[in-house]
């Protein structure tokens, strides 16, 4: 990432009050990026037309559309992701966090004493909605909380429980692991770090490591969940984090299979009336099961594991953590449900 030298921060003397990331939990916070957990919040925007029809056309005939280039954002942009061919009357190059506070300010004074009146309603009516689906999140959480394998709502709890007041960084999350996002209030940009463009295994440790070492000299406690299929392919990168000693907790999300596929096997010889038994073959972690506490402490790096049960999670996290605090890199294993 960079700036563009057309604008600097600052110049403005707004900019320091921007901030960068809206919290997850707050009211006006929109809905989960990965998951179902926000259909709640989004349906009580049903009444915005253009949300309904989803065209580019301005829901005000006479509204222009200024677009804000991304050259102050990315060194290197996906111009498809980033609404290259949106029709515009005015395209801006410029840092983004000194220009809109001013722009925004600029709307403001445009709006008359009726339009606030609607749109404070509007805002209420958003906040009610995104409260209630925090309080369903939390409430879904806890479904199954003491079963084993143990759910991934509780580890999402449990985890968030003993970092919540350090300055955490996950930096990495299995495919379709959407409860960080449902129950844990992010603040900062860099306590989320995405996922796989393309959803490839393989992705998540090697990726993990690398923000782990950006982490570093910040002192951030950087934390991953990545799934055991995905861990089977580069296992050897925690020799990389052992020898360059990169403090991170890596979770294994061991449900013993390459899930994703054997899902959609079964999916799909449902679909093409076949039976399912054979579903397992070449999709599935076990005969033997893998032990991935002992494949770390042959790498050199803290291992425990594996967990199954819901008591000892707690606990195992709190070592693991205290292993990571000290600079070293841990791995928890931990026997969770397929998703």
């Amino acid at each position: 990432m960079r700036r563009d030298r057309q604008f600097r921060a600052d110049e403005f003397p707004l900019a320091p009050s921007v901030e960068p990331v809206v919290p997850r939990l707050d009211p006006v916070a929109g809905r989960p990026s990965r998951g179902n957990g926000g259909q709640r919040h989004l349906g009580s925007l049903s009444d915005f037309h253009d949300r309904i029809v989803r065209t580019s056309e301005p829901r005000y005939k006479t509204a222009k559309i200024v677009m804000l280039g991304t050259r102050g954002l990315y060194m290197k942009a996906n111009y498809q992701d980033l609404g290259r061919y949106q029709d515009v009357d005015l395209d801006i190059s410029g840092d983004a966090e000194a220009s809109l506070p001013i722009l925004i300010e600029q709307v403001k004074r445009g709006i008359d004493e009726g339009r606030k009146a609607a749109f404070d309603a509007r805002g209420k009516k958003l906040a009610a909605a995104k409260l209630a689906t925090v309080e369903q999140a939390k409430l879904d959480a806890t479904i199954g909380w003491d079963a084993s394998p143990i759910t991934t709502a509780r580890l999402c709890a449990e985890l968030y429980s003993q970092i919540k007041d350090e300055d955490w960084s996950l930096v990495g999350t299995s495919i379709g692991l959407a409860r960080p996002h449902r129950l844990w209030n992010f603040t900062k940009p860099y306590q989320w770090n995405g996922l796989a463009g393309g959803g490839g295994v393989g992705y998540t440790l090697p990726a993990s490591l690398g923000a782990a070492l950006a982490n570093k000299r910040h002192g951030r406690l950087t934390v991953a969940i990545g799934g055991d299929g995905d861990f089977m392919f580069v296992p050897s990168t925690l020799w990389t984090a052992a020898h360059h000693q990169i403090p991170m907790l890596y979770i294994v999300h061991n449900n013993r299979a390459y899930h994703q596929e054997y899902m959609y096997l079964q999916a799909m010889a449902a679909r093409l009336g076949r039976g399912i038994t054979n579903a397992d073959i070449g999709t599935t972690i076990k005969d033997p099961l893998v032990d991935y506490a002992t494949v770390a402490k042959g790498f050199g790096v803290y291992g425990e594991g594996p967990v199954s049960d819901p008591n000892a999670l707690a606990p195992a996290l709190k070592r693991a953590i205290a292993m990571v605090k000290s600079g070293q890199p841990a791995l928890l294993d931990v026997v969770m449900d397929q998703r």
